[in-house]
């Protein structure tokens, strides 16, 4: 029997020389042990999906990304190891914890189980942690009789029918060198930066008193750099951010305000672009025959009424979404662990994570 703790460890291990690949050696290995049939899908060179397509008819699909983040972010080592009820290690949260619970699932309910019936498809995805290559690829060549997507990610355990979108920026901020002792004779990208921060920060707070979305639009500072230890004001600095867009927020209003911001402020040289093209924020509808069922099940494997969240960050979500695929975010993890030197998982919410997916699929013998 493949034992969800164990195989969590076995993939952490792998994905930790690899992050982008690591991972599939031991899913294809559970795999082929479960005996259930699956495929390979390549993606480009050295990038695959991995399809379980368990029904001639499907009417939804089950997906969980296997890739994860390096191990080592800013000289920081992950740590790794079975402590107080934890496991630790990269991807235990994001999102191996989930790749692990889904496959003793698999193992459980075997080939004997009428999956024709129910109607899924299951697949474990490459390149979330990126460029989204892999649900893409998977979103644009599903049956168009596939409605719906559940998308195991981090989220407490939490329903997230709605996600927030994101636009990602980098700027170059040419300045004036001068000697660092008269710092008035030369204009400090840095300080421009700075002070580019803390406006954006008022100018979306105005936005979050307009529309009062349910988490705030928030901006995000991920990289900065410039400068040197020559007592000089810097040329040059990057400064790279990402801007969390909750749902009922108009991308195009967050646009107005950095754009509004860089063209008033013409002190400095600075040069703008998109990162990433821009994702807007989703909803599905939580009342739908889907919604329901999910929301049921909620109640009787956490013994509460369904608690819904605004999934925070991009997700393979988005791509489901923008081929109609009606998709809900749920999985066992926090996400404001994942990416971090101490994230972890917690044991006790991958046990319940397994009888939440176990009676899942159970329950679409009747959906």
């Amino acid at each position: 029997m493949i034992e969800a703790k164990e195989l969590l460890k076995a993939l952490i291990k792998k994905a930790s020389t690899d992050p982008q690949r690591g991972a599939l050696i031991p899913i294809i290995s559970a795999l082929q042990s479960i005996g259930l049939d699956w495929k390979l899908e390549m993606i480009e060179e050295d990038m695959y999906n991995i399809l379980l397509p368990l029904s001639s008819s499907p009417k939804l699909i089950v997906e969980v990304h296997y890739d994860v983040v390096p191990p080592v972010i800013e000289g920081y080592q992950t740590k790794e190891g079975e402590e107080n009820g934890r496991i630790y290690g990269r991807g235990t949260s994001d999102v191996l914890g989930g790749v692990a619970i889904l496959l003793e699932v698999l193992k459980r309910l075997g080939r004997e189980f009428p999956w024709e019936r129910a109607g899924v498809w299951i697949a474990f995805v490459a390149d979330e942690e990126k460029g989204g290559k892999g649900s893409r690829h998977l979103a644009s060549s599903l049956p168009s009789t596939i409605q719906y997507a559940l998308v195991i990610e981090p989220t407490q355990s939490k329903l997230a029918f709605s996600s927030c979108g994101a636009l990602e920026y980098e700027l170059i901020i040419k300045g004036v060198p001068s000697h660092g002792s008269i710092p008035e004779r030369g204009k400090n990208p840095i300080t421009w930066a700075s002070r580019f921060i803390i406006k954006m920060e008022e100018a979306l707070s105005k936005l979050n008193t307009l529309y009062n979305p349910d988490i705030p639009i928030q901006i995000t500072p991920l990289f900065i750099s410039g400068g040197s230890e020559e007592y000089s004001v810097p040329h040059e600095t990057r400064l790279n951010f990402d801007i969390r867009i909750p749902p009922k927020v108009p991308i195009s209003d967050v646009e107005k305000e950095v754009n509004s911001l860089l063209e008033n402020d013409k002190d400095v040289e600075v040069h703008c672009k998109l990162v990433e093209e821009w994702a807007p924020s989703w909803e599905t509808d939580e009342d739908t025959d889907f919604g329901q069922l999910l929301q049921k099940l909620y109640k009787e494997v956490y013994n509460e009424e369904p608690i819904f969240k605004v999934m925070e960050s991009w997700t393979d979500a988005h791509n489901f979404w923008a081929k109609g695929i009606k998709p809900v975010i749920w999985g066992p993890g926090d996400l404001a662990l994942a990416h971090t030197p101490f994230e972890y998982i917690d044991i006790q919410e991958l046990e319940k994570g397994k009888e939440f997916l176990e009676k899942f699929f159970y329950r679409l013998l009747e959906f």
